[in-house]
């Protein structure tokens, strides 16, 4: 009869291990998905990051002369010049 305790005993612990075990694994799984799908999102915004740094590298080269100055207050600052007509349009919408 002793025996027979210790033979129970010994399943219910294997079994309680190999759920465990089971356990880990599914989860240490999502875990890595989880991971894979957050490594590609930072990877495109890496892509980004990289073609917006090249893109002011290259403004950076640009000669600081009066085409540069006009083009950065038409772009950025919304200037336009006097003898400019500017006409707008709502058909695009």
């Amino acid at each position: 009869m002793n025996i027979r305790k210790d033979n129970v005993f010994i399943k219910a612990a294997l079994i309680a291990t190999m759920l465990f075990c089971v356990f880990t694994i599914v989860r240490q799984q999502f875990e890595f998905n989880r991971l894979k799908v957050e490594r590609e999102a930072l990877e495109a915004q890496i892509d980004a990051y990289e073609l917006r740094l090249e893109k002011l590298e290259e403004e950076y080269a640009q000669p600081f002369d009066k085409e540069y100055i006009v083009k950065v207050a038409r772009e950025k600052l919304n200037y336009r010049l006097p003898e400019e007509i500017i006409f707008y349009n709502d058909l695009a919408k």
